[in-house]
C-alpha cells in the first residue's frame, strides 16, 4: 500500500534543492565554459528560471540565481575564476538574470501555485 502524503509537507527541504541546482549549474558551466557568450548567458539564465520554478522557497531559489550569475560573470564571462564588473555588458547580464528570474517565479506561479511567504 502506497504512502500518502500530506499537501502542506514539503517533498525535500529547500537547502537540498539549493545544493543539487549548485552542482547542477556547476556542471553547466564546466559545460558551457568555452562556448560563446550568449550560448552560456543563455545556459544559465536558463538554470536560474528551472531554479525559480522548482525550489519551492523564494529565498532559497534566488539564491540559486545569484550563484548562477556570478558562476556566468566568474568563468564564462570573466576570466576563469575572477570577478570583475564590466560596465554596460555587466549590467545587461545581470538585467538578464534578474528577468530570467521572474520568468520562473511567474512560471512557478502560473503553474502551481503563488510563491510562498
Amino acid at each position: 500500500m502506497a504512502t500518502t502524503r500530506h499537501p502542506t509537507t514539503p517533498r525535500v527541504t529547500p537547502g537540498i534543492e539549493l545544493g543539487i541546482g549548485s552542482v547542477a549549474a556547476v556542471v553547466l558551466t564546466i559545460m558551457l565554459a568555452s562556448a560563446p557568450l550568449t550560448l552560456g548567458l543563455a545556459g544559465l539564465a536558463a538554470t536560474a528560471v528551472v531554479g525559480a520554478v522548482l525550489i519551492p522557497d523564494w529565498r532559497y531559489s534566488l539564491g540559486l540565481a545569484v550563484i548562477t550569475y556570478f558562476l556566468f560573470v566568474g568563468f564564462i564571462a570573466g576570466d576563469m575564476g575572477m570577478l570583475s564588473w564590466r560596465g554596460h555588458d555587466a549590467l545587461w547580464q545581470l538585467a538578464a538574470f534578474g528577468l530570467a528570474y521572474i520568468a520562473g517565479l511567474t512560471l512557478r506561479w502560473v503553474l502551481h501555485a503563488p510563491p510562498s511567504d
